[in-house]
């Protein structure tokens, strides 16, 4: 009996001895630092100077401290514009004046906002290209912008006489106006794309067989993958859309009645 003990001990002793450990388990590989970068990119369009046309006759000579009457019938003539106006009068040394008795009138004949057809605005390489500048490039080359034309026109009369003694036109589109470019950024990401791959690979060399089977062995882990996804263009300065153009009549208008009303030559 005690023989049959020993020999059943020594039997178990042997199974230890020769039943395999399986493989350590395989740890999840540390992922990459992920890039993420912002860049701009200028667009740009070219401009025209105003047109101007001005024409003063002689019969009459315009003195200073003589008074002027506005008359906007023709036009649609905010308050605002009213007293830039009357202001831009003034610093010529010409008084405003709402009495019939004036020594002349400003006939405001027009002032026309139309909607024109849109400005294309070039792309502009940067001093220093960014690597996939070329691919940005092709793929935004221009941006298109709503553009407003704008117009003004006056003459001024001689009250008793009835005599035009200066008449005058402007005109700007808004592009040229305002003179901005357009600034656009956008960002560079870097994301994994066989994250599940690795992740699956892992799972299945961790199993009971598979750390059998690899006992002893050199197993490669995939390395993860990376790949740069570039976001859209977001819009950071510069107006473009009708609504952002339109924001600028106001500005327009009294750029071109100022420039008119400077080249009146009064003595």
């Amino acid at each position: 009996m005690r023989f049959l003990v020993v020999s059943l001990f020594i039997l178990f002793l042997s199974g230890c001895v020769i039943t395999k450990q399986p493989a350590e388990p395989l740890a999840m590989p540390l992922k990459p630092n992920l890039k993420s970068q912002t860049y701009q990119l200028e667009y740009e369009t070219t401009h025209s100077s105003p047109k101007v046309k001005s024409v003063q006759l002689p019969a009459h000579k315009v003195i200073k401290n003589q008074t002027v009457k506005i008359i906007s019938d023709k036009a649609s003539l905010t308050d605002t514009l009213l007293s830039q106006i009357s202001q831009a009068l003034n610093d010529k040394a010409l008084k405003v004046t709402t009495k019939n008795n004036s020594d002349y009138v400003l006939t405001i004949q027009q002032l026309d906002l139309s909607f024109t057809d849109d400005t294309k605005y070039l792309i502009k390489q940067p001093q220093k290209p960014f690597s996939f500048y070329t691919e940005v490039a092709q793929q935004y080359p221009i941006q298109q912008c709503a553009t407003i034309f704008a117009q003004v026109s006056m003459r001024l009369t001689h009250k008793k006489s009835g005599d035009i003694v200066w008449f005058a036109k402007s005109s700007i589109d808004s592009a040229s106006f305002h003179r901005e470019p357009l600034v656009y950024s956008f960002n560079e990401e870097q994301k994994i794309t066989n994250e599940l791959e690795v992740v699956a690979f892992i799972h299945q060399q961790n199993t009971e067989e598979a750390r059998l089977a690899r006992l002893g062995k050199e197993i490669q882990i995939p390395s993860y993958k990376t790949l740069s996804k570039l976001s859209s263009l977001t819009k950071l300065s510069g107006p473009c859309n009708r609504t952002e153009i339109s924001a600028l009549t106001p500005m327009m208008q009294f750029y071109l009645s100022s420039i008119l009303i400077d080249k009146i030559k009064v003595q």
